[in-house]
């Protein structure tokens, strides 16, 4: 698990910071998953499915914008923050959309 965190540019931490961070963000994917069923309303997934979605897609972006990143001006902190969740987002409505 410490390996997949520093994949994504976490540092290294603590155990108990660990799952502390771990909780933060699988329900901050549970509330971005509700959301996305209220605005998606039949072309959703459900509450899990999306932040499963969500999931998926910030962590895949977090690993592309470490491996491939341009550098900005702007913190890197902030920067990661915002390609992660802008391509779990854009991960889910991708999905919506191809949807059968």
């Amino acid at each position: 698990m410490p390996g997949l965190l520093k994949l994504v540019g976490l540092p290294d931490m603590p155990m108990l910071s660990t799952i502390i961070v771990i909780a933060m963000i699988w329900l901050s994917a549970l509330l971005i998953g509700w959301l996305a069923d209220l605005l998606l309303d039949n072309a959703g997934f459900g509450v899990m499915f999306n932040a499963g979605i969500v999931l998926v897609g910030a962590f895949a972006g977090a690993w592309l914008w470490h491996r491939y990143g341009i550098p900005t001006r702007f913190p890197a902190e902030a920067v990661r923050a915002a390609i992660a969740t802008g391509s779990g987002l854009l991960l889910l409505i991708g999905m919506a959309v191809i949807r059968p």
